[in-house]
């Protein structure tokens, strides 16, 4: 099972971060906790949202949990 990195914002729509899938949800957590990915992070919410854009969330989640999330931010 692949995991991928969750970003939730105030505004907009939550932005996934598939480019780097992980094999195992501690793997992800692992990348997620490191204070060195902060930037890259930040890079990549300033260019989906802005640079004001507020992060409510960061979590690690299945392709299928991704799927379910952006079915319910759709209704």
């Amino acid at each position: 099972m692949k995991w991928l990195i969750l970003i939730l914002l105030t505004k907009g729509n939550p932005l996934v971060l598939d480019h780097k899938p992980f094999e195992t949800e501690d793997d992800c957590v692992a990348y997620v906790s490191d204070y060195n990915n902060a930037e890259e992070f930040a890079v990549e919410v300033i260019a989906h949202a802005g640079f004001n854009a507020r992060v409510t969330g960061v979590y690690c989640v299945t392709n299928q949990e991704r799927k379910t999330y952006e079915t319910i931010q759709k209704l």
